[in-house]
């Protein structure tokens, strides 16, 4: 085997195998074997023709792509070793020509990156300020949250709870029987069907009434979808909201507030750090764009490209399915095809891909790494969060693939974290150059005495510090 590579523009290599006559000789051999088997050759029993006679009966373009299958990946790989070259995506087989034998593969390389003095990049955080009536609101938010259920000797009205007992009659067939029902008495409402509500409005503890109502004919219950059902109700008791005051008593109902006033300084420290998390997306999408924009190089294949338009493609496709619509009839609906569909997202795609090198590169400069006990920690979580009702989930967070899913996740959150302080002006300093490799050196002593335990972690998926290739940047 020969091996010949060319480096093109954007993060390219044309990577070129070639073959001598004898081994494409040997290969093409087995190749035909393995149709002989498979295929009856007329005048042989089947796995004992020739390879004149299987060359002749299915031709030699039949065989070249046999044995393009069988040994084509076996080939790429062995002049990947033989050059080092590190692929970033998966080749493109371009051209194969067989006499003499010459397979060309379009090589997508690592993206090259140069952030240049990203760490200068600055923008003001301006998260929306906190009114005073969005502090009221949520005090009247907190208000209904303790709001009491007292009886009244009354009629009931819409707005009320009612707790009474009922059923349902399908003819002579019991279909609903509830005792002690409580039901909040509202227009809209469709407990336990439409109209219910006002039929039970103007009644007073004790009373009873008949009626019919329809249940519709999409109801989830197939006995009664679509018919009339008879209900009888008998009203034990009729109860109204009762708001306690907005006062220094509802402070202290509330939680460990001596005042209204200290209650309302917790609301507003609370809306406050929700503007800050509500702001922050925003804001990391600006300083990326940021530093992408002052970014001394940052080429990449242009393959990376089409696959970040497969993801945006794919997640359009789940958004649909999620919603109960297929992706081809929404295509043919708008009149594009996959491809012209798949187009429209590029522009938005490489916007995307360029965050996201940059994120890349934000957490290798900034020397962010995940530790095991850190992937352990947040599985731990997760898994307390799952329950013991899914096990396939559980496997799925537990497994190699799932650790590093993990690892993953943890590292773009850093990463981001620590975009977002670069841009405040609040990141930490970067060790000095002496600082590092003294650290650096520390962590293969390290990494040298737990050889032996990070081998045994490894086997069961729970390896060395993992610094994931992608972390995903803030669509």
């Amino acid at each position: 085997m020969r091996v010949t590579t060319e480096r093109l523009e954007h993060c390219q290599v044309k990577v070129i195998i070639e073959l001598e006559a004898a081994e494409v000789d040997e290969k093409l051999r087995e190749s035909a074997r393995k149709i002989s088997r498979k295929f009856n050759v007329p005048g042989y029993r089947r796995g004992h023709a020739p390879f004149a006679a299987v060359d002749r009966t299915f031709g030699r373009a039949a065989l070249q792509e046999q044995a393009l299958e069988d040994f084509g990946q076996e080939w790429y790989d062995a002049a990947l070793k033989e050059t080092e070259v590190e692929p970033y995506q998966p080749g493109d087989l371009q051209d194969v020509e067989w006499d003499p034998f010459r397979m060309t593969v379009l090589l997508p390389t690592t993206p090259e990156v140069d952030l240049g003095d990203y760490r200068s990049v600055r923008l003001p955080f301006e998260p929306a300020p906190v009114t005073d009536e969005q502090v009221e609101a949520r005090l009247k938010e907190i208000q209904e949250a303790h709001a009491q259920w007292v009886p009244v000797d009354r009629p009931a009205a819409m707005g009320d709870q009612v707790v009474l007992d009922l059923t349902g009659k399908l003819g002579d067939k019991e279909v609903v029987k509830q005792e002690g029902q409580e039901l909040l008495l509202r227009e809209e409402s469709a407990e336990p069907v439409t109209g219910f509500a006002a039929q039970i409005a103007g009644l007073s503890a004790a009373a009873e009434k008949s009626f019919i109502l329809s249940y519709p004919a999409d109801h989830e219950d197939k006995q009664i979808a679509g018919k009339e059902v008879a209900f009888a109700v008998r009203l034990q008791a009729v109860k109204q909201k009762e708001l306690l005051p907005i006062d220094d008593d509802l402070a202290l109902v509330v939680g460990d507030y001596d005042s209204l006033a200290d209650l309302q300084a917790a609301i507003r420290q609370q809306l406050e750090a929700e503007a800050i998390d509500a702001a922050q997306p925003d804001y990391l999408d600006k300083l990326l764009q940021a530093i992408v924009d002052q970014a001394a190089k940052l080429d990449y294949p242009p393959q990376a490209v089409e696959r970040e338009s497969d993801r945006a493609l794919s997640r359009m496709e789940r958004d649909l399915e999620g919603a109960g619509i297929q992706l081809d009839k929404y295509l043919q609906m708008i009149g594009k095809t996959r491809e012209a569909y798949k187009a429209d997202f590029r522009p938005a795609a490489e916007v995307r891909l360029k965050k996201r090198l940059a994120l890349v590169e934000v957490a290798r400069r900034e020397g962010l790494e995940v530790t095991v006990e850190e992937v352990e920690a947040e599985m731990e979580r997760l898994l307390d969060r799952l329950g013991d009702d899914d096990e396939n989930l559980r496997q799925a967070i537990t497994s190699p693939e799932g650790r590093l899913s993990i690892a993953d996740d943890i590292l773009t959150t850093k990463a981001q974290l620590r975009t977002i302080a670069i841009g405040k002006g609040e990141a930490p300093p970067l060790p000095e150059p002496a600082e590092a490799e003294a650290e650096e050196a520390a962590a293969e002593v390290e990494a040298e005495e737990q050889h032996a335990g990070a081998e045994a972690q490894a086997e069961t998926g729970a390896g060395e510090p993992a610094v994931p290739p992608e972390p995903e940047a803030h669509d």
